[in-house]
């Protein structure tokens, strides 16, 4: 590992190499790089093969790299470090167009999320010009369960994904329309597969109601969900069914055209 400097008045000794080397293994990651095996990180980042998987088991067990086969790929919660994430990947410049043509349209919130165990996350987010209780912003999570792009991110994750979030005894209630029974759970996700969409209404606050689509990558894989926001004193459930549905359908069409011109933002979000 090459030597460093450190700011005047720092003992070269508090250094801690560990968190560096873990650092180097996630910055190693690129739009050239996007899925990388153990040794292709170790000659990467000219790290011995044990270091490298030292550093990847940390991060694995934390959340920040995740495993695909035999290849490592960065996950979400890497957005929690800083903007480094987004601005690598620039998922969120690239949908926030889509987005933004939604909210212009509709007056709706939009936003474009994807699945970090059983939160969403938010990776881009036009925000409604109505007023609203709660904001969202890039960055803020959400419990899956509650939200409309949670059950379409949950509908398509893996069955072991599914029996784990099944197995919790209780979910959180927000509301007293918040899903907290696995049985109700499961039909919501039944029929997000079978609707190939969600709604969400009065379940993570009241007043609020939110219609969410798939995005998939090239080889059919839903590796985002992308919403419409209102509140039920505009739309109820079957308002924003026949009115945004077409319309998501369309942003998340495009969207996919990018994720394929962009290889890399797709491997950033697999779950």
């Amino acid at each position: 590992m090459p030597s460093r400097s450190t700011p005047d008045g720092d003992n070269p000794r508090d250094f801690v190499t560990a968190l560096a080397r873990g650092l180097e293994v996630i910055q190693a990651f690129g739009a050239d790089a996007p899925e990388m095996t153990l040794s292709e990180i170790a000659r990467r980042t000219s790290m011995s093969a044990a270091t490298v998987r030292r550093s990847l088991i940390t991060l694995g067990q934390l959340g920040y790299v995740r495993r695909h086969e035999r290849r490592f790929l960065l996950g979400p919660k890497v957005l929690t470090l800083g903007a480094s994430y987004l601005e690598s990947m620039n998922l969120k410049e690239l949908a926030q167009h889509h987005l933004v043509e939604l909210v212009e349209r509709f007056h709706d919130a939009a936003s474009l999320t994807v699945l970090d165990n059983f939160e969403v996350v938010y990776i881009a987010h036009v925000p409604s010009d109505q007023r609203v209780r709660h904001g969202r912003s890039v960055g803020s999570r959400l419990p899956a369960h509650a939200t409309s792009t949670g059950i379409v991110l949950l509908a398509h994750a893996s069955d072991e994904h599914q029996r784990q979030l099944l197995r919790t005894a209780t979910f959180p209630s927000y509301t007293g329309r918040t899903p907290v029974l696995a049985r109700d759970l499961r039909a919501r996700l039944a029929r997000a597969l079978d609707d190939d969409f969600a709604v969400a209404c009065d379940t993570i606050e009241y007043g609020a109601i939110a219609l969410a689509v798939p995005v998939r990558d090239g080889q059919g894989r839903v590796v985002a969900a992308l919403n419409c926001a209102s509140t039920t004193r505009i739309v109820d459930e079957k308002k924003i069914v026949a009115t945004r549905l077409a319309p998501l359908r369309d942003a998340a069409r495009k969207i996919v055209a990018m994720l394929l011109r962009y290889p890399a933002l797709t491997h950033s979000v697999l779950p």
